[in-house]
């Protein structure tokens, strides 16, 4: 929809909102008095038939026939049919905040409204409830997008998840059943004897990992927190105070990149248990992933990245240096001299030199072995050199009793047996002590604090650590992060629709803020805004390829830089779809020659003295 049928679309409705108060209605009333639900209603027809019910929800539809009209209200549970008799609706009483038949045209798709009346079946044999009464609870001032053409830009969908779940209500499942995720780990591990405990997530010291983190300033004492980027060390100290079994599922933030697997806001599940050690993790994980399976989805297979995974059969136990072994017939624990252990890497075509041999195997595993471990698999006895946190195996000090999670060749989770020897925590933190490794967030800080707490004694302790987010991912057969998160991180967008609407001025701070339009508006834009320029102009354009209930989708979107100084313009609104994957290469020559009919040529015309130049098509 353009600006202006937006501005007077929204006019449209705000004179209803003057007309319906001065007929004595409220718009906005504060609460309802919803009593059913749409789905209970309909899946069970024969024991509400005949019976008075109270639904409420948002207007789908409003069809007029006659002196019948027909609605659609949705709920969370479903949808359900109105039928408005103009016989049977009781007429306008502003008292009791009822519409009669001839005010049902203050009414738009969108608006939130109660009704009441008996439950039958129209002579289609569509389950409806014919209404006697109809409240408005809420006057929606925007037209749902479907109304003007579908929400189908992917960056639109995760910048305005709500409106596709309104349009998609299908969608929201995978979201209930994230949360269900939550309820069923509650439930699994208060089985097993764990209390949950609450975490700081602002901390004056952060730890328990390696990552870069966000830093805040805490006026009140003048100095600066961070945000958590684990909750281990906390943790920690409620084993010192005697708690055998905790744990958190806490917010968790790395200042680092974004990709399909990483967000720098996500949550994970953190226990730690006293008087155990990795080996009692390894059969907690795997019955955690397999009583999530069976409890929320009713199933233990799953479509993981293309491959089978069954949680039900028995997982995989493997050591870092055989999975190694077994892809690359190299086996790095012969080595005798960290010279040699490179030579290997370089005969792997891993162009790294690392400082120890234990440095060189896990290079060589996340590089060669990894992708391999498709199966549920747990990789236990890492070199000691990565794992500071971890205790040094009796047999093998130079390895960890630590072991990560591995599904579909995807990290699903870290743990270990934690160090409680404080002298021995010390010097391996002061020997990894790298200030200049702080802004690659290869840094941990060191922790006088928490040294002290294990001064006091923490008895023998293990952890499990698995991302929530990821989670998800394989449970709902997802591909990207951000599938699974209802508010992924993006930047904030103002359109000049809303500017006008809301009065909002341009932040004069804010030179990096982007615009965002349709490749429809943008000829518009185009036209109106802006004047030939002298700088170079480039065109980088972006696509994305994802899954959605066995249909292929791909969007793209392309960002100009040269329009503005400091800042980009943002195109969006290619969208396709087929029921088998897409040849990746050909649907990007498509979208190729799209940009370049529609965008390309229409920059040269309008500025003519401007070098227009097109990169390459960036894939995630």
């Amino acid at each position: 929809m353009s600006k202006s049928g937006l501005i007077e679309q929204r006019n449209i409705r705000l004179s209803k909102i003057e007309e319906l108060r001065k007929l004595g209605i409220n718009p906005y009333p504060a609460k309802s008095n919803r009593a059913d639900y749409s789905n209970a209603i309909v899946n069970d027809y024969e024991s509400y038939k005949g019976k008075k019910v109270v639904a409420a929800g948002r207007l789908m539809s409003l069809r007029k026939h006659g002196s019948v009209t027909f609605a659609d209200i949705q709920d969370q549970t479903g949808k359900i049919q109105l039928a408005i008799g103009k016989k049977i609706l009781k007429p306008f009483d502003a008292a009791i905040s009822n519409l009669g038949y001839s005010e049902l045209k203050f009414l738009d798709v969108g608006d939130f409204i109660e009704t009441s009346g008996e439950v039958s079946k129209t002579k289609t044999g569509e389950i409806s409830i014919l209404s006697e009464r109809i409240t408005l609870l809420t006057k929606s001032l925007r037209p749902l997008p479907d109304k003007w053409g579908k929400l189908k830009d992917r960056e639109l969908i995760l910048r305005k998840r709500y409106l596709d779940a309104t349009l998609n209500p299908e969608n929201k499942k995978e979201f209930e059943n994230i949360a269900k995720i939550l309820f069923g780990i509650r439930s699994f591990l208060k089985e097993k004897g764990f209390l949950e405990f609450l975490t700081p997530v602002l901390q004056p010291q952060y730890g328990g990992g390696t990552a870069k983190p966000f830093i805040t300033h805490l006026n009140s004492l003048n100095r600066d927190f961070y945000l958590s980027i684990s909750h281990e060390l906390y943790l920690k100290r409620l084993i010192t105070a005697g708690f055998d079994k905790v744990f958190t599922i806490g917010r968790y933030f790395r200042n680092e990149g974004i990709d399909k697997s990483h967000h720098p806001e996500f949550s994970m599940i953190e226990t730690m248990t006293a008087y155990e050690n990795y080996e009692y993790n390894m059969d907690l994980i795997e019955d955690m992933f397999r009583y999530i399976a069976e409890q929320v989805y009713g199933k233990t297979e799953f479509k993981v990245k293309g491959h089978t995974i069954d949680f039900k059969q028995p997982w995989k136990r493997i050591s870092m240096t055989d999975a190694v072994t077994e892809v690359t017939g190299i086996n790095f624990d012969d080595c005798k001299s960290v010279e040699e252990a490179n030579n290997h890497l370089k005969a792997l075509k891993i162009e790294e030199t690392c400082e120890t041999i234990g440095l060189a195997l896990a290079k060589a595993f996340e590089e060669k072995a990894e992708e391999t471990l498709i199966s549920p698999t747990l990789v236990f006895g890492h070199p000691i050199d990565i794992s500071p946190l971890a205790k040094p195996m009796d047999s093998s000090p130079n390895k960890a009793e630590r072991f990560e999670i591995f599904i579909a060749g995807m990290e699903c989770g870290d743990n270990w047996s934690e160090q409680n020897d404080p002298v021995e925590l010390l010097a391996t933190w002061k020997a990894n002590y790298k200030p200049e490794d702080r802004e690659v967030g290869e840094f941990h800080p060191l922790d006088y604090d928490f040294i002290e707490v294990m001064e006091y004694g923490m008895p023998p302790t293990t952890g499990i650590g698995p991302g929530l987010e990821r989670m998800a991912m394989i449970f709902n057969e997802r591909e990207n992060i951000d599938d699974v998160i209802f508010f992924p991180i993006m930047k904030s967008h103002l359109s000049k629709a809303n500017k006008k609407i809301f009065g909002a001025q341009e932040d004069k701070a804010d030179k990096s803020l982007d615009i965002l339009i349709t490749f429809d508006e943008f000829q518009e834009f185009v036209s109106n805004c802006l004047k030939d320029s002298a700088q170079d102009i480039i065109i980088k354009p972006y696509m994305r390829f994802w899954e959605s209930k066995n249909i292929f989708k791909a969007s793209g979107s392309a960002e100009i830089i040269g329009l503005f100084k400091n800042r980009s313009v943002k195109l969006s609104g290619y969208s396709s779809k087929a029921e088998k994957p897409f040849d990746k290469a050909e649907e990007v020559l498509k979208f190729k020659d799209y940009i370049q009919n529609l965008i390309v040529s229409f920059l040269q015309k309008n500025f003519n003295k401007t070098e227009i130049n097109l990169s390459e098509t960036f894939l995630p």
